[in-house]
């Protein structure tokens, strides 16, 4: 059996502080017993997109999820992350064919639940355990429903931190862990695996509204603060660490475990916060007037009611007249949510509009029905946006924030490149900028300041990943491991082969050579399936995703 363990937003700085001291043993001994190294996470360093990379051994080019609101081709709207969006078979899907036994337990992107072969309980972005899909078959609902009547799926920290109170959010985000070990551990102990993943999102909570406390170089840290409760933070990852034992302990000498962080987490410098407002100076995004705004709402409103009625229609009509609705594009069932670009830009007098994460889309003709850039100027916009972005400076230390900026081509691959924004960027996690320096097409210099209120804590791109047990190497450093490398390497482990459109890789570092001598590394040749889209289940998804994050205040 291979038992993945994640641990979501687990950095290797904290990971590798705690674990010097003392206070991770389990963790401590499956690094000493086993290999250990830092596992880089997808382009943009975001949960949505890191899981589905280790969900599907692809890169967001290929699956299609880049972060918790997705383009829909052809049009300025967003969808909301949720497991009918991937474009590629999941880890699950692939070892079901092969008849093997496969559960998935609180992992992200896998809500809803899908009904078949294999057992989920769904993770973040589950609205709650009464949500239809929230967990399949109907024995693992009812037991997943025993065991976290008194938790949620991803427990709600924010408020906690906000208003200081520190040790209650620690206590809400310890039950949780708690619960789901609880459940965890009773499905090990119930049945014989081949393969299960776990997944702890709590460690992602806590440090995002509490990084604060951990870290001097954050404006809000203070000493006073931190030495009554900084111990929070490490006392979840004890929480988390003291799971992981309890779970290695069900395993039997020929099982295989693996510990991984899709991401980290860092500092959030705010920076990407500042880009809208940087496009805005540039003149590149322009806002409608009152008349045409109202026009614009009035256009999105019309296509989205027309898109609802569609799909009402067709799951009453005859299928002879059900084929002679218009139809969706793929992907593009389900409510979406107007982005940045929908109601609030003009589009047709528009070159860009911003991306959360601080990228950047460029309107294109082939691409926007309302597109302003021809394929010529585009690798001249292309270039203008990052040179002002790579140029820009915080006024209060001096620094440039950006690390990089690159074309999507550079960080992605597949045919769904269109999803993603045409400019991603990294930003370095060393301050909280002041703002951003830009000159604008009046000929002013202005500063773009962060908006608002954030959480203290961001993802960041390097997670960890332990590997221990039968067949693999002890006390080996894996070195330039990336997250779709996990997945190549479970299917090699559950001695499945690894389909030739694959990302990832094995990682043949982490194996004893006995073990790859006797158990070789195979690949299918098999191309990237196209997903049929069902679109009353992608429009049920979106919707209970969209009302859920609108309750978390991620909407307004």
């Amino acid at each position: 059996m291979v038992l993945v363990i994640g641990i979501d937003g687990a950095s290797p700085e904290v990971v590798e502080r705690l674990t010097s001291r003392g206070r991770l043993p389990a963790l401590r001994a499956l690094m000493r017993h086993g290999t250990y190294g830092r596992l880089e996470s997808s382009a943009n360093c975001n949960p949505i997109s890191a899981w589905a990379s280790l969900l599907t051994g692809t890169n967001p080019g290929k699956h299609g999820a880049w972060d918790l609101f997705n383009l829909v081709p052809d049009s300025y709207e967003w969808q909301p992350a949720h497991a009918w969006l991937l474009r590629a078979p999941t880890i699950a899907q692939l070892l079901t064919e092969r008849g093997l036994e496969v559960g998935t337990l609180f992992v992200p992107m896998t809500f809803p639940a899908r009904e078949a072969e294999w057992t989920t309980v769904a993770g973040w972005l589950a609205p709650s355990l009464e949500t239809p899909g929230f967990a399949y078959p109907a024995r693992i609902a009812e037991l997943a429903a025993e065991y976290l009547k008194d938790t949620a799926p991803a427990p709600e920290v924010r408020p906690h931190a906000e208003a200081g109170r520190y040790e209650a959010a620690l206590e809400l985000a310890r039950d949780g862990v708690e619960a789901k070990c609880d459940l965890a551990e009773r499905l090990l102990t119930d049945r014989q695996w081949d393969f299960l993943a776990v997944n702890f999102v709590e460690t992602d909570r806590m440090q995002r509204w509490c990084w604060d406390l951990i870290d001097r170089a954050h404006p809000a840290y203070r000493e006073e603060v931190s030495e009554a409760h900084a111990h929070c933070v490490e006392d979840l990852y004890a929480a988390v660490d003291a799971a992981v034992g309890r779970l290695s302990n069900c395993l039997g000498p020929s099982d295989q475990l693996m510990v991984v962080s899709t991401y980290g987490m860092a500092l959030n410098n705010r920076a990407a916060d500042c880009v809208p407002e940087v496009m805005e100076r540039l003149g590149l995004v322009a806002k409608p007037t009152p008349a045409g705004g109202g026009w614009q709402k009035i256009k999105a409103g019309a296509s989205r009611s027309m898109q609802s009625v569609c799909r009402a229609a067709r799951r009453v009509l005859p299928g002879f007249l059900a084929d002679r609705l218009p139809k969706e594009r793929p992907g593009e069932a389900g409510p979406v949510r107007a982005g940045a670009s929908a109601e609030s830009t003009d589009h047709a007098s528009s070159l860009a509009f911003p991306a959360a994460g601080g990228h950047v889309v460029l309107n294109l003709r082939d691409e926007f029905p309302e597109g302003a850039v021809s394929a010529e100027a585009e690798a001249r916009l292309r270039g203008q946006i990052r040179s002002v972005l790579s140029s820009a400076i915080d006024p209060a230390t001096g620094r440039r924030p950006l690390e990089w900026a690159r074309s999507r081509e550079e960080v992605c691959e597949g045919p769904h490149l269109d999803r993603i924004p045409h400019l991603v960027t990294r930003w370095r996690s060393v301050g909280v900028v002041s703002g951003l320096t830009v000159t604008g097409r009046d000929g002013q210099v202005w500063v773009a300041a962060p908006p608002g209120a954030a959480p203290s804590g961001a993802a960041a791109p390097e997670g960890i990943l332990i590997a221990a047990g039968a067949g693999l190497n002890r006390g080996v450093r894996l070195e330039g491991a990336r997250v779709e490398d996990v997945t190549a390497t479970v299917l090699h482990l559950c001695r499945a082969p690894v389909p030739s459109y694959f990302d990832g890789r094995v990682l043949t570092a982490a194996i004893e050579p006995e073990y790859l001598a006797a158990r070789p590394v195979r690949t299918a040749e098999r191309e990237l399936p196209t997903i049929i889209d069902d679109a009353g289940r992608c429009e049920a998804a979106s919707e209970a995703v969209e009302e859920h994050l609108r309750a978390l205040r991620y909407l307004s």
